[in-house]
């Protein structure tokens, strides 16, 4: 008899050094011999004789060669890598004015098909203490809300270059859960808030702190909460000379449950607040500044337009002034985050149907300031109206001939209605993409109001990343092995408001004034 259980024993030892990795496998097989010692089926020198072969067998591994820092209870290495072929066409009508003056005698449009590729990779784990932690790296430093690098998109020597692959920081982060509800984190991290790439572009990973509460009750109810405190903008603190700057922060509150009715069938809804602090007010400028598409800087006292130089180009410090811009009107000024106070209220429902997994969602945003917002803008426009020029703004050049000619009446007239002030999102997804074989299918309706969210976070595909437009996105996905997936996605879009440009700071297609936006995409991305 003790010698089948010494064999047995033996046998699992072997199952457990063929099967589990190093470190894992050699706390499985201590608790094993322990086991076996204490059940008389080995002595205590046979457990400590094959202790001995084991650490033998193991140092000889190409594993033992990987030393890891004491403080690491675990480790996991992870990434994506995605192939893409997209097209994007933007559509202007006839007679608008391009950013040069110049009026257009008939429907343009900008085309824009690239193929792109995007790698993130990184790790994460936990530390003793309740500690945690995760890095992680990404391609396109200079664009955070994509991450693409597009082929041939080259230096200036010659083609299959590599100065657009560079690599930068997309995570960095350490968290702390002083008890099994509670996680403080703090660094560059993963959104931890319950939202849409409506409000968010899923690329982007704020900075700052955030502190969650999650706790599930017995009787399938959950209840969470989150609270960040992100920093948007760093300034020079009152630089001698100039107008005092202030760093610019982004603050979120959300409060949210969970409820599940059986093991197929949960709704899941929050309520979440966004404001901003910091960002310096008394915006003066010419038009020409105000509609440019770089924001505005106050320098020794003077106005000074950016326009030219790029480096400064959409730097959350310089954000401030009218947020401007009618349909008929040359350029805006795009990344204005003036007069911005957001409730969003992100749902789901997920159920199953004849075995498949499905859901509705729907998200829901209103900028309590966009009156504010809107006012800002007209008045701009009316100080230009009626002045011609005053301490604040400044005709110059082809702009003076727009508000001559009423080119800007759009703004005059238009961003009081409840869709100009207002988001939403309402869809349906059927499939799940766990294994091979899986699919997936997705088809949803959004509308972003001209002055309903913060145009420097939302997504970057759908709909070129601008406000003042509505229309259907439709995907579908297929995994061809576990962690290959391939995926087709198209969307079509047009102004919420017809009187008002839609402008972006994106810039995939370069214009703001688009009347019919088309996108296509077809993806292969394989996780890891």
């Amino acid at each position: 008899m003790k010698t089948r259980l010494m064999l047995a024993g033996w046998a699992a030892l072997c199952c457990a050094a063929i099967l589990v990795p190093g470190p894992v496998r050699a706390q499985s097989d201590g608790a094993l011999l322990d086991a076996l010692v204490k059940k008389g089926v080995l002595s205590d020198q046979e457990a400590e004789d094959i202790r001995a072969d084991e650490e033998k067998d193991y140092a000889s591994t190409a594993a033992s060669k990987i030393n890891l820092s004491s403080s690491i209870k675990t480790i996991t290495f992870y990434g994506d890598l995605r192939l893409r072929f997209e097209l994007r066409n933007g559509t202007e009508n006839a007679g608008d004015v391009t950013g040069s003056g110049s009026i257009l005698s008939h429907n343009d449009s900008q085309t824009r098909d690239r193929w792109r590729y995007r790698l993130r990779f990184g790790f994460k784990g936990d530390l003793y203490d309740n500690f945690s932690y995760g890095v992680r790296f990404a391609t396109n430093p200079n664009y955070d809300r994509s991450g693409n690098v597009t082929f041939g998109d080259t230096d200036s020597e010659g083609p299959f270059g590599k100065d657009k692959s560079l690599i930068a920081v997309d995570q960095v982060w350490l968290a702390y859960k002083p008890t099994s509800e509670i996680t403080l984190t703090g660094g560059k991290m993963p959104q931890p808030f319950y939202t849409t790439t409506m409000i968010w572009d899923d690329n982007l990973n704020p900075e700052g702190a955030a502190e969650q509460f999650d706790k599930t009750f017995d009787n399938g109810l959950e209840v969470f909460a989150t609270a960040g405190q992100f920093m948007y903008g760093d300034s020079a603190d009152n630089a001698v000379g100039a107008d005092t700057f202030a760093d610019i922060f982004m603050f979120g509150e959300q409060v949210g449950i969970k409820y599940k009715f059986n093991d197929d069938t949960a709704f899941k809804i929050a309520v979440s607040a966004w404001n901003y602090s910091g960002e310096k007010n008394g915006a003066a400028g010419t038009v020409t500044s105000l509609y440019g598409n770089s924001p505005l800087n106050e320098t020794n006292g003077s106005t000074t337009a950016l326009a030219s130089t790029s480096s400064l180009n959409n730097d959350p410090q310089y954000f401030d002034g009218p947020f401007v811009g009618a349909a008929s009107a040359p350029e805006t000024n795009v990344s204005g985050i003036n007069d911005l106070g957001i409730i969003e209220v992100p749902a789901e429902f997920d159920f199953k149907a004849w075995g498949i997994p499905m859901r509705f969602f729907s998200d829901f945003a209103y900028n309590y300031r966009a009156y504010a917002r809107a006012g800002a803008a007209r008045g701009a426009i009316n100080s230009a109206l009626v002045n011609g020029s005053n301490s604040g703004v400044t005709v110059t050049g082809n702009y003076a001939a727009d508000v001559a000619s009423s080119n800007f009446q759009g703004v005059l007239t238009s961003g009081e209605g409840f869709l100009d002030q207002s988001a939403y999102q309402i869809g349906y997804e059927a499939g799940q993409l766990k294994k091979k074989g899986d699919w997936d299918t997705k088809l949803y309706w959004q509308s972003v109001g001209y002055y309903a969210v913060d145009p420097n976070l939302t997504d970057s595909d759908i709909f070129n990343a601008a406000t003042n437009m509505e229309g259907v996105v439709l995907s579908a996905s297929y995994n061809w092995a576990d962690g290959v997936t391939s995926t087709l996605r198209y969307a079509h879009g047009n102004p919420v408001n017809d009187k008002l440009a839609n402008p972006n700071v994106n810039q995939d297609i370069q214009t703001s004034n688009m009347r019919t936006y088309d996108l296509f995409q077809a993806d292969l991305q394989w996780k890891f």
